[in-house]
């Protein structure tokens, strides 16, 4: 009895022992395919190519300043007494040469009556003493006397007169007047501020470009100018000047001017505005930004050569949404890869799929 029992055991324990060999290998059997599939899949990666193009990329230096008027200029008196009369105020159109402001002009008209019968009697004097010096009546330094007294007199009429014009406080530029800094019956002095004249009918924008677009523009050049503040609407202007020097940030001062129409809306100075330069683009080669690999910074890119994948290093310049240009590194005839890079290692076999 004790015999056929360990008879029985020993039985089960050979058919555990056979089951358990049969599903090692087993297993053996799955990994060694599994591994033979991985290997075939690694031994070629599946990946899209497509070849550069060439073409151009448009480019637009985006800057940004502040819209201020061509002329802007401080008017002072010239003169001094009480303000008798404003012609003009804020908000005003004024032409040049249109009278703003008049002052009280009793005395220094008065004062011009006097340098003219000063002068007067000077002249008469001249000639009084011009006949009596052909008859040799008188010295020729009486005569000179009076010829340099008449030069006096004529002075004073002169500085007397214009003494009088500038009771009546003219625009020296025309515009619209900005500020208006004195009142009527007020007393005014020689140098003193009396309004402010803003000419807005053309505009300036200073603007600021970075080194690297510096000689990309030219003088006359034409831009597009938007105001955040009126939505929808772009204004055309022109470079007027570029500086020569760059400041501490690499930056060189740029001046774009602009007509102020009047069938358009009528800008204002101080608004702020955006300003975009078209720059002319030559032809290059081009690839589709989805195949960089790395940064942009320090870009690189697979290409297949026969069946293999070859990494190289490039050097881009500019770019839109879709493509970048490249500037060394790749010919036209590169096979790009623009999809399956990611897995890919420099010398890996390639599978070309559509």
């Amino acid at each position: 009895m004790k015999t056929v029992k360990q008879i029985s055991i020993a039985l089960i324990i050979l058919v555990l022992v056979g089951l358990a060999a049969y599903k090692l290998n087993a297993n053996k059997e799955q990994i060694r395919e599994t591994t033979e599939l991985a290997s075939q899949t690694i031994s070629e990666i599946p990946v899209k190519i497509v070849a550069p193009q060439t073409g151009t990329i448009n480019k637009q230096i985006s800057t940004t300043g502040t819209v201020s008027a061509t002329e802007e200029l401080m008017v002072l008196s010239e003169t001094q007494g009480k303000v008798q009369k404003i012609y003009k105020n804020v908000g005003d159109r004024v032409q040049k040469n249109e009278v703003i402001i008049e002052v009280d002009d009793e005395v220094i008209a008065a004062n011009v009556l006097v340098a003219e019968a000063d002068f007067e009697q000077q002249t008469k004097d001249i000639e009084r003493l011009q006949r009596l010096e052909q008859g040799n009546a008188i010295s020729k330094h009486d005569l000179e006397q009076a010829r340099i007294a008449l030069k006096k007199a004529e002075a004073d009429l002169i500085t007397a007169r214009k003494a009088l014009r500038d009771t009546k406080i003219k625009a020296p530029i025309s515009g619209i007047i900005n500020k208006r800094l004195v009142e009527n019956g007020q007393f005014i002095s020689g140098g003193m501020p009396i309004c402010e004249i803003v000419n807005t009918a053309k505009l300036k924008i200073w603007v600021k470009i970075p080194e690297k677009d510096i000689f990309k523009l030219a003088k006359g050049q034409a831009v597009h100018v938007t105001i955040p503040s009126l939505p929808g609407k772009t204004f055309t202007g022109k470079l007027n000047s570029i500086g020569e020097k760059a400041d501490n940030a690499m930056k060189f001062d740029a001046e774009v001017v602009m007509d102020n129409h009047n069938g358009e809306q009528r800008l204002k100075a101080g608004l702020f505005s955006e300003v975009l330069i078209p720059v002319e683009a030559s032809e290059t080669i081009l690839i589709e930004k989805t195949a960089i690999t790395g940064s942009m910074k320090n870009p690189s890119v697979f290409v297949v050569e026969g069946d293999k994948a070859v990494k190289k290093e490039i050097i881009t310049n500019e770019s839109d949404d879709k493509f970048v240009e490249v500037v060394s590194g790749l010919n036209k005839e590169g096979r790009v890869v623009v999809s399956g890079q990611l897995n890919l290692n420099d010398g890996d076999r390639v599978k070309i799929i559509q």
